[in-house]
């Protein structure tokens, strides 16, 4: 029987096996789920009725991509359905449309994971931008199915709402990772 040995010749040896232990360890409990996705659903709902420019950040992508970058691809898809059928109801729209954007969103975003480095900022909001973009994107290709009307501004709209909610999902993230897992003080472990 013989063991892997990290040397810490290898830069990129180091970085793979942070990033796999941090995966392992790591764990979004379902009643996590639960509390966020009563949280997205309370903040939609007010943004909705009170606060219109809000509209431009999708809180439920956000919280699906995080779902995703922290658990396997089959419960990022399952978290995308289900946060995006409860935006549609929220919204009014075709019952499905962010269901399913939503699903390929949070599979992706488990996939993309394993592939992007998500520790920096920078990192994050290009990645939440781009998710935004696809999102968008599948709605897009659904209402042109459906022969649904998408409005002259809807490539506008969706590049606005692509950079707010990439710049407060990064930031939104990286508070939450924060909050969930504190940095640990090591000097003072025998103090």
């Amino acid at each position: 029987m013989t063991s892997r040995v990290c040397t810490f010749d290898d830069p990129v040896q180091i970085a793979q096996g942070f990033h796999r232990m941090r995966k392992l360890n790591v764990v979004v409990h379902k009643w996590e789920i639960g509390f966020l996705l009563l949280l997205s659903s309370a903040l939609q709902i007010l943004c909705a009725h009170y606060f219109r420019v809000a509209l431009y950040l999708d809180l439920s992508l956000i919280l699906v991509l995080y779902v995703g970058w922290y658990s396997g691809p089959a419960a990022g898809a399952v978290t995308g359905t289900v946060f995006g059928l409860v935006q549609d109801a929220i919204y009014g729209t075709l019952l499905g449309l962010n269901g399913l954007s939503k699903t390929i969103a949070g599979f992706a975003a488990s996939l993309l994971s394993k592939v992007f480095r998500l520790e920096d900022l920078i990192g994050r909001i290009v990645l939440i931008m781009v998710m935004s973009a696809l999102d968008s994107g599948v709605l897009y290709l659904m209402l042109i199915l459906l022969e649904q009307n998408t409005g002259q501004r809807f490539w506008l709209d969706s590049l606005i709402k692509a950079v707010v909610t990439g710049v407060a999902g990064g930031i939104g993230s990286r508070f939450y990772d924060h909050f969930k897992f504190p940095k640990k003080d090591f000097r003072r472990v025998g103090a």
